[in-house]
């Protein structure tokens, strides 16, 4: 498609132009059903009349709440001839994320579905009834499929209305508000504009030299932007079938691609990955594909190239995020080996990228730093909120992606992790993406996430989340092992826990910040049973308090003289009777926390001792319980702000008093100094914000 023909649409006429031009090729395919170009055209225009009936107008927001189904591709092609503003909200977000979508967003008419047996019990038409009740905007409900009694249904709004005269859209207006989670895990709502979302779409198009012969497997859910734009507005602008796949399976996307013939077949790592490991996969089930996109979370090259190998086709790695709608780089047919299975490629057309300093400073080829974006792909801002906006976009135009990478001198990016996951241990960068492919090459290892936690002598220790396959046992040590092959010294974590499964943000990315906070007092429980009074154990003048074999020396009454040296940074002290502070010295705790200490669970203690805890955020929680139900060397976990310490070898749990918010807000800083600092410099950053577009 000509750049000037790619100008003069927008998602609206988009579908129109395309049944001009291939009125009975086949556009949509699900189970025994197809659509071609024409009826979809047609059916798209008697949606829109009847959602105009419902009183949706342009700059109005029509929420999609439904799985990869044609009536999505419909509804959307629906929407956008009115110039509404699509807001797609994955059917895996839980009622809360869902209410506070609608809060933020407040959607005119939302479209969902209602099949209970597939969602795991849930009524999605039931609940967004229910949520539209709390959202004076929201004043209908329409089902794709039964409805409730009186209830609106998708096939009776495409009955008999006629489509009146259509708003005229610029390639610049709204077409999609696409919600993203950041850094902090609160959905902010990214506003993508009509030449965005089709340019972006057409430049991968061009890269794939995909075309009327091809054939997409939806198997990336629509509600994001990698399937909303790489794949059904990528089928559109090539003129090519859609294969809808309403609920991804591994073996259900093999049997697709090979029942329809599929030619083009994008996916997360993790896509591909069940894909080859399902025991029916063979070879021969993938011979017809030809092209894809490999995107949407680290690619392990071990990865890309058994794709490559066994799938037999060139799949192409990319990097994007929904603020860019999403395209970014792009790996190119016939790249070297080097380039098309470590890199994420170059630029597409039309897109800059540089690589800057903490300080914002441009730097040289070659050099890691923070990727920035810039270009016709870039989203209008974050709906509603001017202060998200101005701290990730700047005058210039250039978007701030908190990913860290570095551009070689031929214009190739490498993505190298998140700036706000990087570890600095003892002075050294440690990338966790880096550390959890090496992780991930072990068979036993189901999932992993890399976090650092505050340590007062290596600045941040290094822990790997790990949660094995089921049914199988892990040997911890040969998991170090195993790793230590592929791993310089310093970034073999030095912690491994195992989890039954990680937190995620709804059905997103894991939650780092939250299993932070979780694997920051978890460890294996030390118990003393004398009397412990802190300004006798440690005194000031015989303890280098940075010296963990000297505090072994006098850190307890009764100490283990090679405790020590056989604790690990993370575990815990457990004092069975008393721990007190005779003096408002504050060596004592600033010694325990050297060697690695993370918390102390004390029978009772001094109240003065919490002035030296907060003022070094070492947690101190009084609970007699604990100490009686907790033997050396148990695993426990403490949840300070909720005063909960569990004892993971037994399945106990204790309360202890909770901290007050704004002690335990100090502590998690790791004091009271850099949580003074904290909040200068975020007041710094407020005071320099200014206004951007919503």
């Amino acid at each position: 498609m000509s750049r000037l023909g790619l100008e003069r649409l927008n998602l609206g006429n988009l579908i129109k132009t395309r049944a001009d031009e291939h009125a009975d090729r086949a556009f949509l395919r699900s189970n025994d059903s197809t659509w071609t170009y024409q009826q979809a055209a047609e059916q798209s225009a008697r949606l829109a009349a009847g959602l105009v009936g419902l009183g949706l107008a342009a700059g109005d927001r029509l929420g999609l709440i439904l799985p990869n189904i044609p009536e999505f591709v419909l509804s959307l092609f629906a929407g956008a001839q009115l110039g509404a503003i699509l807001l797609p909200i994955n059917v895996r977000r839980s009622r809360n994320e869902i209410r506070a979508r609608f809060a933020k967003t407040r959607p005119k008419v939302v479209i969902s579905f209602s099949s209970p047996e597939e969602s795991s019990g849930r009524d999605h038409v039931r609940e967004a009834l229910e949520l539209c009740q709390e959202v004076p905007e929201c004043v209908h409900v329409v089902a794709v499929g039964p409805a409730p009694e009186d209830g609106l249904r998708l096939s009776d709004l495409m009955e008999g209305a006629r489509l009146p005269a259509l708003p005229e859209l610029r390639p610049e207006d709204p077409a999609a508000l696409i919600h993203t989670l950041g850094s902090s895990g609160q959905p902010r709502g990214a506003l993508l504009s009509h030449r965005s979302l089709l340019r972006n779409a057409a430049s991968m198009v061009e890269v794939m030299d995909a075309g009327p012969d091809d054939i997409f497997l939806g198997s990336v859910p629509f509600s994001n932007t990698f399937g909303l734009t790489a794949t059904i507005l990528a089928c559109a602008i090539a003129a090519g079938e859609l294969v809808c796949l309403p609920v991804y399976d591994p073996g259900e996307a093999l049997s697709q691609i090979q029942a329809h013939r599929v030619t083009i077949h994008h996916g997360l790592p993790t896509m591909f990955a069940m894909e080859l490991n399902h025991p029916d996969f063979r070879p021969a089930m993938c011979a017809t594909l030809r092209s894809g996109i490999m995107a949407g979370a680290h690619c392990p090259p071990q990865l890309v190239r058994r794709v490559r190998d066994e799938m037999g086709y060139e799949v192409l790695l990319a990097y994007g995020l929904t603020e860019a709608s999403p395209g970014v780089t792009m790996t190119r047919p016939g790249d070297g080996p080097v380039t098309s299975t470590e890199t994420v490629g170059k630029p597409l057309e039309g897109v800059g990228v540089r690589v800057t300093d903490p300080e914002g400073q441009a730097l040289p080829s070659g050099r890691e730093g923070e990727l920035q974006v810039r270009g016709y792909n870039v989203m209008l801002g974050y709906w509603d909120d001017p202060q998200g906006t101005a701290k990730v976009l700047d005058a210039d135009g250039w978007l701030r992606t908190g990913d860290l990478g570095q551009v070689d001198a031929d214009g190739v990016v490498r993505v190298t992790g998140r700036a706000d996951d990087m570890l600095r241990r003892a002075g050294f960068t440690i990338h966790p993406g880096t550390v959890e492919m090496a992780f991930r090459t072990h068979t036993a290892v189901k999932e992993v996430a890399v976090v650092g936690v505050p340590d007062l002598i290596l600045g941040e220790m290094s822990c790997a989340c790990v949660v094995p396959r089921a049914g199988v046992d892990i040997d911890v040590s040969i998991l170090r092992e195993h790793i230590a092959g592929s791993l310089p010294e310093y970034a073999i974590p030095d912690r491994i826990l195992l989890f039954d499964h990680l937190p995620r943000r709804g059905a997103g990315p894991v939650d780092k910040a939250y299993l932070r906070a979780r694997v920051r007092i978890r460890g294996r429980a030390w118990k003393f049973g004398k009397n412990i009074d802190t300004d006798a154990i440690i005194p000031a003048r015989r303890c280098n308090t940075s010296d963990p074999s000297e505090l072994a020396m006098y850190c307890m009454e009764d100490a283990d003289p090679d405790f020590a040296d056989r604790m690990q940074r993370g575990d815990l002290i457990v004092a069975g009777s008393n721990f007190g502070c005779g003096s408002s010295r504050e060596v004592a705790p600033l010694a325990i926390k050297a060697a690695g200490v993370s918390a102390v669970v004390a029978h009772s203690f001094a109240r003065i001792f919490f002035r030296n805890a907060i003022n070094i955020g070492l947690p101190i929680l009084e609970s007699p319980e604990a100490v009686e139900g907790i033997r050396e060397q148990d695993e426990v976990e403490i949840e300070p702000a909720t005063g909960t310490i569990r004892n993971l070898t037994t399945g106990q749990a204790f309360r202890a008093q909770p901290f007050p918010d704004f002690l335990q807000a100090i502590i998690d800083r790791g004091g009271l100094i850099p949580y003074v600092e904290e909040r200068l410099r975020l007041e710094s950053l407020d005071g320099s914000s200014t206004s951007a577009p919503s």
